[in-house]
């Protein structure tokens, strides 16, 4: 039975008939979580056994449908700017009253499938919570400005959270290179030294108003100031004579200032006489954003060289939407659910680049992209019974991209989209689940936008002509829910895609992205919570995800499928975990490690590993002078970077190997101390 949503006297209430009815849905109250002391929603639904933890999708175009798979008191949140772990970690762990596990496929809410979390959280008097957490890593400088505070509260019928935050990411890889011709022969030995600093302050503030007619409003408010810059030094000596010897210093710098402003307004609407739900939503989003690459080249007896590449963009996001709700049972019994949506979005980019040499005067390039996309969507949502639950959707989207230049052009698309999921519930223990998919991806539109990349001494051209991939998606998985013993879910999916974005010659003897033919992607992922109670190892919970993937394109240069370019192949994260009985001590290692897809350009192909695993050990004391302290020492397996690139030519990989270049980056260990509390 599809589990429905109502609002009255100034707070979300469940009804309370559905939710019996729905035998698929489990509740966690706080007593559950209780050993884990925690502070935030985010903590909760971290130990929630078998949960794993998913964001809206970034390909998404829009709102669209979503695929976060938590709700905030049975509702989807409207804001694109925060993640859900950003959303639950702004509420406060003594507010949250229940969490419910919910059938995605049985909601009325299109694109939801798989396990939801349904955070039900009641505000009252003032509270919070706050965060500080401090980095020191060998060869760095220490990182001592991180933390968060969160208030949330309630006057009448507003409720309110605000959240004030502060991030920080400095480290330092360090390493040998060296280059080889393409014999294998050693032609230049090199040491590089890359330093990486990030700063990012953001403030977030969620108003929301339960009138008591049921009407719900929300408003959503976000700004970040982003201060990024990396330099990379390097110290070269030719071994042959073509090899020249010197040293080079780049460095990029980017400044972001970005806000978001969303908000909703839900009312019931009867316009079928079964108790339909009308909603509007809005958002506004811009980023005006300042990069400066800039590479300085010293040779022995020759004359320094300096470039300089300066980047200025402003992006823009506008889009209003319209969902309406209804069922054919009685009035919130939503035994068969319909929604209907709208959608329009209005997208721009300003992007103004200029490049010099040796100080001379700059050769600027302005693009601006404006897209304007319209799409709608019908779905429904049915019991077939207690076991299985549908849920189907159809729609399109109508969008114009014009790129507005000298040679730009204006083009109309019409794409189809759609899906079709469900689940059976086998028994208590074990759900199958699957969908199958129309999607359109997202367009990155600084494609659209010609840059240059100083270190590896190539260029991209922007493409006028790139357009939206579209793919179909299938999915199928196995779920595991027992919270006593074994959780968790294996899932296999296959991507067919087509206008896959990768890299193209143009006329000019540049490359960059643009659309191939087609493309497929496919694999297994799978996630499992342990709880290990139950053979002796009081308070200890083993937590493993990971996948495997492949995937298959036509390279455009030898004609022959490779993999497609930076895709992940495997990965892997382990986690074990004892709250020690009768104890305010915890402890938590855990281990994790990826391999990615070498990414072809038209004449070299590069290649990333991450040689052993990235490791660490964490110590927890939940009430040390009424505050829970945690202390975390990291790369304890020596983690480090490799890179292989190998160069072709003249022309491009048909031909010979001119260059092979190897470096090996490494960190040094780190120790962090975070403290967190609630008010």
């Amino acid at each position: 039975m599809t589990t429905s949503f109502f609002y009255g006297n100034s707070q979300f209430v469940l009804a309370q008939e559905a939710l019996a009815e729905n035998s698929e849905t489990q509740i966690y109250t706080p007593d559950y979580f209780a050993q884990f002391q925690p502070n935030t929603a985010a903590d909760m639904v971290a130990r929630l056994p078998g949960f794993n933890l998913q964001d809206d999708d970034n390909e998404e175009r829009g709102f669209g449908q979503a695929t976060s798979n938590i709700l905030i008191n049975g509702r989807r949140p409207s804001s694109k700017s925060s993640d859900a772990s950003a959303i639950l970690a702004r509420i406060p762990a003594e507010t949250v009253t229940r969490i419910e596990i919910i059938d995605g496929a049985s909601l009325d809410i299109p694109g939801l499938s798989g396990q939801v979390a349904n955070i039900i959280a009641a505000s009252g008097s003032l509270s919070g919570n706050w965060r500080y957490a401090a980095r020191f890593e060998e060869g760095t400088e220490p990182q001592i400005l991180e933390g968060a505070v969160n208030l949330s509260g309630k006057r009448g019928n507003l409720d309110f959270v605000l959240g004030l935050q502060s991030e920080q990411f400095t480290f330092t890889d360090t390493g040998p290179e060296q280059f080889f011709d393409g014999h294998g022969a050693l032609i230049q030995d090199r040491t590089e030294e890359a330093a990486f600093q990030l700063q990012l302050p953001q403030i977030d503030l969620n108003l929301t108003l339960n009138r008591l007619n049921g009407d719900v409003a929300n408003v959503n408010l976000s700004g970040s100031l982003r201060n990024q810059n990396q330099r990379i030094v390097e110290n070269f000596t030719g071994i042959t004579d073509s090899q020249t010897t010197g040293s080079s210093d780049g460095g990029a710098g980017r400044d972001d200032v970005q806000y978001e402003i969303s908000g909703d307004y839900a009312s019931d609407v009867d316009l079928f006489g079964s108790g339909g739900r009308l909603k509007f939503i809005g958002l506004y989003n811009r980023s005006d954003i300042d990069n400066l690459t800039v590479f300085n080249l010293f040779l022995e007896d020759a004359d320094s060289q300096r470039r300089e590449f300066l980047r200025d963009e402003v992006t823009t996001e506008l889009i209003g939407r319209a969902e309406y709700t209804w069922s054919e049972g009685a009035p919130h019994a939503s035994q068969k659910d319909w929604a209907f949506s709208i959608e329009s979005a209005f997208n721009t980019l300003q992007s103004t680049t200029g490049f010099s040499v040796d100080g001379s005067e700059p050769v600027d390039d302005f693009v601006e992209v404006k897209e304007t996309r319209v799409q709608a969507n019908i779905t429904r949502s049915w019991s077939l019974n207690e076991a299985i639950n549908l849920q189907a959707s159809l729609g399109a989207e109508l969008s114009e991209i014009n790129v507005v230049s000298e040679i730009g052009s204006a083009d109309t698309f019409f794409r189809p989209k759609g899906f079709i999921s469900g689940s059976y519930a086998a028994s208590p223990t074990y759900t199958w689940r699957g969908k199958i998919e129309r999607k359109v991806g997202q367009l990155d539109f600084s494609d659209f936008v010609s840059t240059r990349n100083f270190t590896d001494g190539n260029a991209n051209e922007g493409n006028d002509d790139i357009v939206p991939d579209q793919r179909w998606r299938g999915e199928l998985s196995l779920e595991r829910q027992d919270d006593k013993v074994l959780s968790g879910t294996v899932s296999a999916y296959i991507d067919f895609i087509e206008d896959p974005i990768d890299r193209i010659l143009f006329e000019s003897g540049i490359e960059g992205p643009g659309n191939l033919d087609s493309a497929t992607i496919y694999g297994v992922n799978a996630n499992t919570t342990w709880v290990m109670d139950s053979i002796g190892f009081k308070g200890m919970r083993l937590e493993a995800s990971g996948g495997l993937a492949d995937s298959r394109i036509e390279d455009p240069v030898t004609l022959i499928d490779r993999q497609v370019n930076s895709t992940t192949l495997w990965n892997y994260n382990v986690e074990l975990r004892q709250d020690i009985p009768n104890s305010p001590i915890a402890w938590q290692a855990n281990v994790s490690q990826s391999r990615a897809s070498e990414f072809f350009r038209r004449d070299e192909i590069l290649d990333t590993q991450f040689i052993r695993p990235e490791a660490s050990l964490t110590f927890i004391h939940k009430t040390l002078f009424g505050l829970q302290w945690s202390l975390t020492a990291s790369n304890l397996l020596n983690f480090k970077t490799q890179r292989e690139r190998t160069v072709f030519g003249p022309d491009d990989r048909t031909d010979e190997i001119l260059r092979i270049e190897r470096f090996s980056r490494q960190r040094g260990r780190r120790f962090s101390i975070q403290i967190n509390d609630t008010f």
